[in-house]
C-alpha cells in the first residue's frame, strides 16, 4: 500500500518544487526588470537635468556682455552637453529614434566650445553667432519641453521605465508618438527638482562658511534659550506653550535645541514646534511649527502684511521684501537687510506664514546671523544710467536699477547695480559692478502664480 503512494507523492513534490522554482524565477525576472528600469529612469532624469541646465545657460549667454562671464557660460554649456550625451547613450533607444537629438546635443557642445576658445583669444561674438546662439536656445527649449512631457507621463503612471526594459525600442517609439500630442507641463516646471528662493541657493554655501558675524553677546542659560524660543512662537488662540531644551547643536553657530509643545485645554495638540537658539547671545537661528494647515483663507497681501509686522516686532529693521514662494497652504517671504538705501542680500531672513490664520509658523535667520554687520559701504563710481549702458542691448530693461550688495565668494561681497529685464518670454536679473562696470552675475527669473525662483 505504501508503494501506491510513492508516485503521487513524488509527482506532488516535483510540482511544488517546479512551482517554487517558477515563482522564484518570476520574482527574479521582476526584480531584474525593476532594476533595469530604475537605471533607465536615472539616465533619463540626468539627461533632462543637463538639457535644462544647458537651456538656462544659453539664455544667460544671450544677455551677457562680459567676456569672462561669456567664456564661463560657453564652457559650462559644453560640459552640460557632454554629460547630456552620455546620459542619452544610456537609454535603450536606437539612433533611428533619437539620432537627431544626439546630433543637436553634439553640435551644441562643439559650437559653444568653439565660442569659448574664440572669446579667450579676445575675439568678440559676431552678430551671426548671436543669431546661431538664439536658434540653439530655441531648440534646447523645445527639447526641454518634450522631455517634460515624458517626465509628466512617468509621474501619472502612463509611462513606466520597467516596461521599457521589456520592449524598449517599440515601447518608447509608441509612447513618443502618443505623448507628442499631449498637453502636459513643460520642463521648466516638471524638471525643477531643486527650486530655490532668490539668493537662497546660489549663495547658500557662502552662508555656511566662516564666522557668524551677526552672533554677539554673552553665553546664555537653557532657561534663557527657552524664553527666546517662546518669544518667536506665534501660538493659536487658546493654546498654551511648554518649552524644553532637548539637546545641543554643533556647527557654525552652536545652539540649544528647544521643543515647544502646544496644549489646548490641557491636551497636547499636534507635533511640537522646534527651534535652535544660539548659545552665544541667545539669537534665534530658526523656528518651525509643523502644525496642520488644511485651508487657505488669506490672500497674499494679508500674509505679506503679517510677515512684515512679525519681523518688525522681533527687532529686524529695516528690512525689504525681495521675493516670495507659495507652498501648499503657506507662503515664504524673503527679506533682506537695508543699509543706506542698499539692499544687502547676504543678510537674509525667511518668514513662513500660514494661509489659514495668518500666523507665522516658521522663520529662518541663519543667513542673517552668518553675515550681518554694519558695513562700510563705499559710494558707487557708476551712476544708475552709466551702469545701465553696460547691460546687453538685447535685454529689455523694465524698471530702474537699484543698488545691491551680493556675495561673490566665501569672504567677499560686491556692490552692484541690479537690473531686471526680459528677452522674449524670459526674465533676467543682471548685476553690474558699481565700481568698474563689469558684469558680476546673471540670474534667470522664473515667475508664476506661486512666486519667483532663480536659475
Amino acid at each position: 500500500m505504501y508503494r501506491r503512494w510513492i508516485l503521487p507523492i513524488g509527482l506532488l513534490t516535483l510540482a511544488l518544487v517546479a512551482g517554487y522554482w517558477g515563482y522564484w524565477q518570476h520574482d527574479e525576472n521582476r526584480q531584474l526588470r525593476v532594476a533595469i528600469g530604475n537605471n533607465y529612469q536615472r539616465a533619463f532624469y540626468n539627461l533632462s537635468d543637463h538639457v535644462q541646465n544647458a537651456e538656462v545657460m544659453l539664455g544667460k549667454s544671450l544677455v551677457s556682455t562680459d567676456p569672462i562671464q561669456s567664456q564661463k557660460l560657453y564652457e559650462q554649456i559644453w560640459e552640460q552637453s557632454n554629460q547630456a550625451l552620455d546620459s542619452l547613450g544610456q537609454l535603450p533607444v536606437g539612433d533611428a529614434l533619437l539620432g537627431r537629438t544626439a546630433k543637436f546635443i553634439t553640435q551644441l557642445g562643439d559650437y559653444t566650445r568653439t565660442l569659448s576658445e574664440q572669446v579667450a583669444m579676445g575675439k568678440a561674438t559676431s552678430q551671426e553667432q548671436w543669431e546661431t546662439l538664439n536658434q540653439l536656445y530655441n531648440q534646447a527649449s523645445s527639447l526641454n519641453s518634450e522631455l517634460g512631457k515624458i517626465h509628466a507621463a512617468t509621474i501619472d503612471g502612463r509611462f513606466n521605465f520597467s516596461e521599457l526594459a521589456v520592449n524598449s525600442s517599440y515601447r518608447l517609439a509608441r509612447e513618443g508618438r502618443m505623448l507628442a500630442s499631449g498637453n502636459f507641463q513643460t520642463i521648466d516646471r516638471q524638471m525643477q527638482k531643486y527650486p530655490t528662493l532668490i539668493y537662497d541657493g546660489p549663495f547658500s554655501d557662502h552662508m555656511e562658511q566662516g564666522k557668524a558675524q551677526g552672533v554677539t553677546g554673552e553665553n546664555i542659560s537653557q532657561a534663557r534659550a527657552r524664553a527666546v524660543a517662546m518669544k518667536y512662537m506665534a501660538p493659536e488662540e487658546n493654546e498654551d506653550i511648554i518649552a524644553r531644551v532637548t539637546g545641543s547643536v554643533d556647527g557654525s553657530i552652536p545652539a540649544y535645541r528647544v521643543e515647544m509643545t502646544r496644549r489646548n485645554g490641557g491636551k497636547v495638540v499636534g507635533e511640537p514646534a522646534v527651534a535652535d537658539v544660539s548659545k552665544q547671545g541667545g539669537h534665534l537661528i530658526w523656528m518651525l511649527n509643523p502644525r496642520n494647515i488644511a485651508s487657505s483663507g488669506l490672500n497674499l497681501a494679508e500674509a505679506r502684511q503679517n510677515a512684515a509686522a512679525y519681523l518688525k516686532k522681533q527687532g529686524y529693521s529695516p528690512m525689504k521684501e525681495s521675493y516670495y514662494q507659495r507652498n501648499d497652504n503657506t507662503v515664504t517671504f524673503n527679506y533682506a537687510y537695508m543699509q543706506d538705501g542698499v539692499i544687502i542680500y547676504p543678510d537674509l531672513v525667511k518668514v513662513i506664514v500660514a494661509m489659514d490664520t495668518g500666523r507665522v509658523v516658521g522663520i529662518d535667520a541663519r543667513s542673517y546671523l552668518m553675515s550681518h554687520r554694519n558695513r562700510n559701504l563705499t559710494e558707487p563710481k557708476l551712476t544708475e544710467k552709466q551702469a545701465r549702458e553696460m547691460v546687453s542691448d538685447r535685454l529689455n530693461v523694465e524698471e530702474q536699477g537699484r543698488l545691491a550688495l551680493i556675495p561673490i565668494g566665501p569672504d567677499k561681497e560686491q556692490l552692484t547695480w541690479e537690473f531686471k529685464g526680459t528677452l522674449d518670454q524670459d526674465t533676467y536679473l543682471v548685476y553690474i559692478n558699481a565700481m568698474d562696470g563689469s558684469e558680476v552675475n546673471l540670474l534667470r527669473l522664473i515667475q508664476n502664480n506661486d512666486g519667483a525662483l532663480t536659475l
